[in-house]
């Protein structure tokens, strides 16, 4: 099966330029005012809360089995938006490195399985749910700052303990099951922006993160036997606040 293409241009087709133009505005905003927060980055440790918005995706490889079931012709899977909250604990490291200690953070999450047969009313749809607690470790580089503005960019390891994982869940042809592992470590790149106000510093942040190994659980029914791995990833749009 041919892994499904993610076009990043419409993942946020109406969002994607609303957030821009929420940028734009703040931006404009900054320049209206004289250097905010002089003495901010001087700070040994920071505290602050995060909001983010993520689009779920999974990377799909298909077992030989799915090549031996004839009568099975496709897996589809549709990619939902979620959202989450946590919590910021910012660590100073030199002029241009921070460790950012983003968790406890709660994020909801769904993506959906579509199997295909030949004969159409064996198809199925397996609905897969999730309720991650978050606790990710992320290095951060800062550019200098220009004014009241300073880019940065971030990598860092993230753990994730889902809190409704169906593993146990009783499995059937007619109640199909394909259950993640409740634990899950991920990798995590992404860009970012300070804004300095007056009272605060606000952090838009563009995310992504992918498992670092098969999040399958095996099992002995056709929709698990057919795949033989899953990795899922998330687009995460943040908006910081310290």
């Amino acid at each position: 099966m041919q892994r499904p293409a993610i076009d990043i241009r419409n993942m946020f087709p109406v969002y994607g330029r609303k957030i821009a133009l929420v940028v734009v505005l703040l931006l404009a905003g900054l320049k209206s005012h004289g250097q905010n927060l002089l003495q901010y980055d001087n700070r040994v440790i920071h505290f602050g809360f995060t909001l983010h918005g993520t689009y779920n995706v999974l990377q799909l490889n298909t077992s030989q089995q799915f090549l031996d079931i004839d009568t099975l012709q496709n897996i589809r899977q549709r990619p939902f938006y979620g959202f989450g909250l946590g919590a910021i604990v910012d660590l100073r490291m030199g002029k241009y490195f921070n460790l950012r200690f983003v968790g406890p953070a709660i994020s909801f999450a769904q993506r959906n399985l579509f199997y295909d047969f030949k004969n159409s009313d064996r198809n199925k749809k397996v609905e897969m749910e999730s309720v991650y607690i978050e606790f990710p470790l992320e290095l951060k580089y800062k550019s200098e700052r220009h004014w009241n503005t300073r880019f940065y960019v971030m990598t860092g390891f993230k753990y994730s303990y889902d809190l409704i994982s169906n593993v146990d869940a009783p499995r059937s042809l007619n109640d199909p099951i394909v259950a993640l592992n409740k634990n899950m470590f991920s990798y995590e790149v992404g860009v970012g922006m300070d804004l300095y106000f007056p009272f605060f510093k606000l952090s838009p942040e563009l995310k992504f993160a992918q498992s670092v190994g098969n999040m399958l659980v095996p099992d002995d029914f056709v929709y698990t036997q057919a795949l033989h791995s899953i990795y899922p990833r998330v687009f995460t749009f943040s908006l910081h606040f310290e």
